[in-house]
């Protein structure tokens, strides 16, 4: 049977598997997802593996192994390349193609909760980290917005500002210190809310003057969470995103799409 293999470690909270091969068996199709936990040495005996194995047809990789592939791939995205991480491979005749669908998965969830899309909207994305980037470089790919990076460490928000606009020369991009002023999307992308008591990352008043917040901390209630519903706003949160990249891996790996963005705009059969 043909296959795909979960790579990563730790990969017992990881709902990828579960809800692909569900996606597989509704749509009648024999393939199967299969964990395989592997840490950053066990990469090149399962890359040795895979290369002779003629049923396997890609790969949906996480955590610690999102940057060591990248080593073992014959072509990537250019959103791999402005990354330098990779969460999804396809194997065929080209050789090992690349992808990320982080970001591409949010941009799912959004528009699954917001029916207006994201063209026009002033967007505040707080955390610039491996989420963080990957959301800004798909909204940015996906839509004309006005992007603002927040993150703790300005500098690296500075950093990522300027690699994303040599991306998409023709994004409004720019950065603030402090997360406040008037946005139609902000998004916490950062770990605050993963421990009990942790503040919102985003302040009361900010969050009212938006129309949709977004909070991929998969923890069920934050402070950020629980100021959104207070105040009636639409809210996109990290197992959507999850579940929104799931439509993306199998029309990538299925060969339907060269790229996270045509796997967006692709249609299922």
């Amino acid at each position: 049977m043909r296959h795909i293999d979960m790579i990563g470690t730790p990969l017992d909270h990881v709902r990828s598997p579960d809800l692909l091969n569900r996606s597989f068996r509704d749509r009648g199709e024999a393939i199967t997802m299969t964990r395989r936990e592997l840490a950053p040495g066990d990469l090149a005996g399962w890359v040795a593996e895979v290369r002779q194995d003629r049923e396997a047809i890609g790969a949906v990789v996480t955590t610690p192994l999102k940057q060591a592939v990248l080593a073992h791939l014959d072509e990537q995205t250019p959103l791999v390349t402005l990354l330098g991480a990779c969460n999804c491979i396809r194997f065929g005749d080209d050789g090992w193609v690349g992808a990320n669908f982080d970001g591409f998965g949010f941009v799912a969830a959004h528009a699954a909760v917001d029916a207006t899309g994201l063209d026009g909207k002033r967007v505040l994305l707080v955390g610039c980290g491996g989420a963080g980037s990957a959301i800004a470089a798909s909204l940015v790919q996906e839509a004309e917005i006005a992007l603002t990076l927040c993150d703790i460490d300005h500098d690296r928000a500075a950093a990522f500002a300027r690699r994303l606009a040599a991306f998409a020369p023709a994004a409004r991009i720019e950065t603030t210190p402090i997360p406040a002023g008037a946005f139609d999307l902000v998004i916490n992308a950062s770990t605050a809310g993963m421990h009990p008591g942790d503040p919102s990352p985003i302040p009361a008043e900010t969050v009212a003057a938006a129309t949709t917040v977004a909070d991929i901390v998969t923890v069920e209630d934050t402070a950020l969470k629980r100021t959104a519903a207070e105040l009636g706003k639409r809210l996109v949160v990290g197992d959507a995103m999850v579940a929104g990249q799931i439509s993306l891996f199998r029309r990538f790996l299925l060969g339907a799409a060269r790229t996270e963005r045509d796997a967006l705009k692709a249609k299922d059969a």
